[in-house]
């Protein structure tokens, strides 16, 4: 069909198709006399690009969710950042709602110091910083504990490198170790990022608070765990592959000096959760030796 059949099919204006033509989201044949021949597979695009515009999402992350093989998944990054940006607009509506009524600014800067713009940047930038939906899972385990003040120096300091880290972070994956890594965040059309990061959170949670009684109860899994990383089935895997393209770049980008050594002075919550974390991991190595050197 002509361009104008696919307006009015679409309900969408003709520069508006001509636009996402230009940027190579639908590509319709070119007939003889130079008119373009729009199928029902480009009109099927032309309505799910009109929808996720309604929705706010860029062309760019239009492009990616198109291309994605679980489109679900792909909305999932997109919609955590529209939540971080309806928690400002939410801060926002209540202090123009108080002020309205009384207009005290005293109190209501003091409102506004609870609900931090700096810390929805962080989460906002942790979700863009990384490929995929590991920046989304990075962004909701970091969020958790992002529910403090900036109200120090060393605090603003901490922000500021923060900031700096992820400005400027590159994390590139080969195309066969992407895939694993969309996998792993994409097990179903129904489980992503978010729903993993709640299961390894909980699962941390339950190690790090009675440690001790933890590995006893699960001492053959993990001891069958143990063995399996030192196998030659797992170092052939694409799992060995992740955790060491993973492990190199924390070293070398200065994820654990930079990202998560300031986390720590910007969140107290954190630093008590990485000193638990550390316990924890010393009594792993205490109860099971072999697991020393089970990630280097």
């Amino acid at each position: 069909m002509l361009i104008k059949e696919a307006c009015d099919r679409c309900n969408i204006t003709k520069k508006a198709i001509e636009y996402y033509e230009a940027k190579n989201l639908i590509t319709p044949r070119i007939l003889d006399n130079g008119y373009r021949d729009y199928s029902e597979s480009e009109i099927s695009t032309l309505k799910e690009i009109s929808v996720l515009r309604k929705c706010g999402i860029s062309i760019t992350d239009i492009k990616v969710i198109l291309d994605s093989p679980n489109k679900s998944a792909a909305l999932a990054k997109c919609k955590y950042i529209t939540e971080i940006r309806m928690q400002r607009l939410e801060a926002i509506q209540k202090c123009m709602s108080s002020l309205i009524n009384d207009y005290d600014i005293d109190r209501e800067f003091n409102n506004l110091q609870t609900h931090n713009e700096d810390l929805f940047t962080i989460k906002e930038r942790l979700v863009l910083a990384f490929p995929g939906n590991y920046g989304l899972f990075l962004a909701l385990h970091f969020g958790r504990f992002l529910n403090e003040v900036i109200d120090t120096e060393a605090k603003r300091k901490a922000y500021d490198a923060i900031i700096s880290y992820l400005d400027n972070v590159e994390l590139f994956i080969p195309a066969e170790l992407s895939e694993f890594l969309k996998a792993i965040f994409t097990v179903s059309e129904k489980i992503g990022a978010a729903q993993i990061e709640m299961e390894t959170h909980k699962k941390m949670t339950e190690v790090i608070t009675d440690t001790e009684n933890y590995l006893e109860r699960n001492r053959k899994e993990i001891e069958e765990y143990i063995e399996y990383k030192k196998s030659d089935e797992y170092k052939k895997s694409p799992q060995a592959g992740l955790q060491t393209l993973m492990l190199n770049f924390q070293k070398e980008s200065g994820y654990h000096d930079i990202l998560v050594g300031n986390m720590k002075i910007l969140s107290q919550s954190y630093a008590d959760y990485i000193l638990k974390l550390e316990s924890a991991n010393e009594k792993l190595i205490e109860l099971f030796p072999q697991a020393k050197d089970m990630y280097e």
